[in-house]
């Protein structure tokens, strides 16, 4: 495992378990978590993860501008983004991608709901 492949896995651990605690006790780490991404992403070279970069900058803005219904949506969008990268990750990253597509579109359900 090279060590872009550590730190990707271990920013997942991070926000897996950020987000774990439900949205209000995410949001202290949220502007920290989602630039730390948003850079890792763009490094990454890859058409499908700059458009979740690029969901991440519309939730930095959403969650600036305290819109909870365009957190919600982009949430969800992160959501569907992040479990369609799982099927071209690297097996060891694949259920935590899963994982957290998941934990995405929960939130957005709680939002929106």
């Amino acid at each position: 495992m090279d060590s872009s492949t550590s730190k990707s896995n271990s920013q997942l651990d991070a926000t897996l378990q950020a987000l774990g605690g439900g949205l209000s006790a995410a949001a202290p780490a949220a502007a920290g978590n989602i630039d730390s991404w948003i850079s890792t992403l763009n490094g990454a070279g890859s058409p499908a993860l700059s458009a979740i970069s690029a969901e991440l900058e519309n939730l930095k803005t959403a969650i600036g501008s305290g819109d909870g219904s365009q957190i919600g949506q982009s949430l969800k969008t992160l959501g569907e983004h992040t479990t369609k990268a799982a099927d071209s990750a690297t097996p060891d990253a694949q259920a935590q991608l899963r994982q957290l597509g998941q934990t995405l579109s929960s939130a957005a359900t709680s939002l929106q709901g």
